[in-house]
């Protein structure tokens, strides 16, 4: 008669020493067939079914269910004949740190390997599989903890496998790789046995504890993020897995892990291991293998059969085992914050709390001999940025424009630049859009009281101002006089025309243009009063209402505006002649602009501003330089900074502006006073709080840059948000917000917009300064030219001014460009193009510009810049 079979406890995973007999699933007597499963067990993972692949009849002793068997010990055996069934139950020993099947092994351990044998070290990274040959699980793991090769050892195990025998005969002497536990206090009570899982859990927190950890956290707003998940119908985890892997991409030490001794094993593949609970209140992380490299369907389908199994706890060795990074995600139950535990064999594990009031709290626990403080900081700042804008790696998800019975899927409040670019970008891509606009045509503050009607004045005062240089090429043309009423005319005719032109526009595609104001009367309607008067309903909404004029709460100044001695941006335009003596309160741009202006136009004028310095959104040194212009070729325009006007009194025509620098007090006299001091949101008549909108500084709504605001589906652009208050940013703006109400992924960049201020000469800019570069980080250094040195400008009599690039030191990419030049909006788009694109020195200085051209100074300073880091590498290496 043969002897019996013995069915032995597997070893289902690397780190498993031992299982819990769980369930018989074949009664004893029972015929078994090849590859069918007679138990099931608990390992230090999950519950895993026992296949056979022998047939017979299952036989006694049998290990009786929640008993702790040793890998390798018998639970069973199978045998030929029915008659030799046995029925008994296997004897145990009360001892459950060691209980054991009675009947031996098929193989006995030697008992002088026994005897050597270290416990095994909870958690240790088990060394590769041999290149030729087999090894082990266990002699893996002794192998990971000693740090020996197991390519070269010979194997004594059956059919040459290498045993741990071999492992500790190879390196040395095992009491070097014991673990010691400190010695622990003694609790009183009687204690039950601890669960395999429990007992995994509770050594691979004491393996924990030697891992130098630390954390960091940051608040990310997960609504685009659930938006997206929704979208693509997969769950959130799927999601926040994904945007993980993002994140991992850019800092692959997050995704690699400690291997003894001083070693760092690094991993291209994102296994990504995520807690989950299960049925019996336990907890298994299942693995999202390869994660970089699928989309969310695919993942979705293999998440969805994995965390069932979890919660039944049934995972297979491969669906649990060595992850590479873990999120552990607590939000769901309400945790405001909490750290996770990062075990071995990761070197980082994030910590996701419940949503507030400011964000989802994020907290990285990291191994510090792997990633450091900057390193998981700037993870944090990726994956942010990735679970809020999702667009950014998902490409175009289809509009995202909440569904349901409404008037229009999109309402856009304003038609100005903002407004109108956006609704117009909507209905070329099919969408229904309704533009409610305060005026008759559409153009907003740029079109009617801003960019078109001051550049008409100032193309006017340019043709008086190039008369001077006449005299110097030898030619008389006599001294131009100024026709206001025909300047008016021609300046109002264009107005008229491009309002015309952009209504038709509009309404030719297919924009329901409104006259009238809207106010919102709940987060999907608004009431809109005016010639256009009806309630309307909105899929989602765009804000671009602008900003108007802001008046200081100077004494004597709202009187002076109401009796129109005094003049703001949007009310300069009904003078019926211009000022002889004029005051202007700020330099910024619109200050500036119109102070040089009515100069030209014959005025002796007068700035008084608050700040240190004129036009402060421009470079420093361009300002600068820009007052030493005007010094000279203004010669009636006076430019006073650091000044605090003390009130405004008198009446039109005959006004006294009281004011003081520093500790001497002054008076100025003039017969208009145009209030310069910027412009400032008013959104009181929308009634954004029946929407849920919220404001942020100054006034503006609070908006990110894609335009959204705290409300999903309400996006805000333009002046209305703050920041620059250009027209040409706030048709960026409006473009970006339509991209995102489509699903696109796209976002607006302060650091590469531009602005000109139309002074003579002219200032502009495009991206960042050398100050504003090293505040974002940027080892920066730039490169000048003045304008006096270049032919064309000597040429034209327009030596006033310079040109300046700022590039990356290490990079080369140029990341500003600044101007103080004559025709500077027009020099100015070539700058655009090279930051915009992002082109480096090389890029600019191998262009071939034409000659004589004022565009050929950016080949010339390009390399000259390069020559002088290729000196000033040389000289520090």
């Amino acid at each position: 008669m043969a002897e019996p079979y013995v069915i032995k406890m597997p070893q289902l995973s690397d780190t498993m020493t031992e299982g819990v007999l769980v369930s018989w699933e074949k009664p004893v007597g029972a015929r078994v067939e090849r590859g069918d499963v007679v138990a099931t067990v608990e390992t230090d993972k999950a519950i895993m079914d026992v296949e056979v692949f022998r047939e017979g009849y299952l036989s006694g002793p049998l290990v009786a269910a929640d008993v702790v068997v040793p890998v390798g010990e018998p639970i069973a055996w199978l045998v030929e004949l029915p008659e030799q069934v046995r029925r008994e139950s296997a004897v145990v020993s009360t001892d459950t740190a060691s209980q054991t099947n009675s009947v031996p092994a098929a193989i006995p351990m030697p008992a002088t390997v026994a005897a050597a044998m270290p416990a095994p070290v909870p958690g240790a990274y088990p060394a590769a599989r041999p290149q030729q040959g087999a090894a082990s699980p266990f002699a893996r793991q002794l192998a990971g903890q000693q740090g020996v090769d197991l390519n070269g050892l010979r194997g004594t195990g059956p059919g040459g496998v290498i045993v741990a025998a071999d492992v500790l005969a190879a390196g040395g002497d095992a009491a070097l790789v014991a673990p010691t536990r400190p010695t622990e206090p003694a609790v009183p009570g009687n204690g039950r046995a601890m669960t395999a899982i429990e007992r995994a859990i509770s050594q691979a927190m004491v393996a924990s504890l030697s891992i130098p950890v630390f954390h960091v956290t940051v608040q990310a707003k997960p609504e685009a993020l659930i938006r997206v998940a929704k979208a693509h119908k997969v769950s959130v985890t799927v999601a926040i897995a994904k945007a993980a892997s993002q994140a991992l991409s850019k800092h692959p030490l997050v995704n690699a892990a400690y291997q003894p001794a001083d070693k760092i094993v690094e991993r291209s593949q994102h296994d990504i291991g995520i807690a989950a609970t299960t049925e019996d209140g336990g907890l298994v992380v299942p693995v999202l293998r390869g994660v970089e490299g699928k989309g969310l369907d695919q993942l979705q389908a293999e998440w969805t059969p994995l965390v069932e199994k979890a919660r039944k706890r049934r995972l297979s060795p491969p669906e649990y085992t060595n992850p590479t990074f873990t999120i552990s995600n607590m939000g769901m139950y309400g945790i405001a914050q909490f750290d996770a535990i990062v075990t071995p064999g990761t070197a980082a594990i994030i910590a996701i709390a419940g949503n507030g009031p400011e964000g989802m709290p994020i907290t990285i626990t990291a191994d510090h001999r792997v990633v450091n403080g900057a390193e998981a900081a700037l993870f944090l700042k990726d994956l942010k940025q990735a679970i809020e804008h999702p667009e950014a790696w998902l490409g175009s998800t289809g509009p995202v424009i909440p569904e349901g019975d409404y008037d229009v899927q999109v309402l856009v409040i304003g038609a100005g630049p903002g407004g109108e670019d956006c609704a117009r970008e909507l209905v070329e891509n099919g969408i229904k859009v309704a533009m409610v606009n305060n005026a008759p045509l559409p153009g907003g503050e740029c079109l009617w009281r801003g960019c078109i009607p001051s550049k008409a004045w100032r193309a006017a005062a340019d043709r008086i101002r190039d008369r001077e240089h006449d005299a110097a090429m030898g030619l008389t043309l006599g001294t131009p006089k100024l026709d206001w009423v025909q300047l008016e005319q021609h300046r109002r005719g264009i107005l008229q025309t491009r309002g015309e032109m952009a209504l038709k526009t509009d309404q030719g595609m297919k924009i329901q243009v409104l006259e009238g104001y809207a106010r919102f009367t709940g987060a999907h309607s608004v009431e809109i009063s005016g010639k256009d008067a009806r309630t309307l309903t909105f899929g989602a909404c765009v804000i671009a209402t602008g900003a108007p004029a802001f008046v200081p709460p100077i004494p004597g100044i709202q009187e002076a505006l109401k009796s129109g001695a005094a003049v703001t941006s949007d009310t300069v335009w009904d003078l019926q002649q211009p000022p002889k003596r004029l005051c202007v309160i700020g330099a910024g741009a619109i200050g500036m602009e119109m102070a040089q202006m009515f100069h030209d136009f014959g005025a002796e004028v007068r700035v008084l501003e608050a700040l240190p310095r004129p036009v402060a959104e421009m470079e420093k040194e361009v300002a600068e330089q820009l007052m030493k212009a005007l010094a000279h070729n203004s010669p009636r325009l006076q430019v006073l900074t650091g000044v605090k006007v003390a009130d405004v009194a008198g009446q039109t025509g005959q006004l006294e502006i009281r004011y003081q620098v520093g500790e001497e007090a002054a008076t100025y006299a003039c017969d208009l006073l145009l209030v310069a001091t910027g412009k400032r949101p008013d959104t009181s008549g929308l009634n954004l709080a029946a929407a849920g909108v919220t404001l942020g500084e100054r006034a503006a709504i609070a908006a990110d840059a894609t335009g959204r605001s705290n409300v999903p589906h309400i996006y805000a652009v333009g002046d209305v948000i703050g920041g620059y208050m250009l027209a040409h940013t706030a048709g960026q703006q409006g473009r970006v917000a339509a991209a995102n109400l489509l699903g696109h992924s796209t976002r607006y960049d302060a650091a590469k917009d531009s602005g000109v201020t139309f002074t003579r000469p002219q200032c502009a800019f495009v991206g960042l300064s050398l100050e504003q570069a090293k505040a974002a980080g940027v080892d920066a250094v730039e490169v000048k030219v003045p304008l006096s040195i270049d032919a064309k400008a000597m040429m034209t009599g327009e030596t006033d001014g310079l040109i300046k690039i700022v590039a990356d030191k290490v990079s080369h990419r140029i990341v500003g460009v600044h101007f103080l030049a004559d025709h500077a909006d027009t020099l100015v788009g070539e700058a655009v193009l090279m930051v915009s694109a992002g082109l480096t020195l090389e890029q600019v200085a191998e262009a071939i510009h034409p000659h004589p051209t004022q565009t050929e100074l950016f080949g010339e300073m390009a390399r000259r810049l390069l020559s002088r880091l290729r000196r000033s590498a040389k000289g520090a290496g």
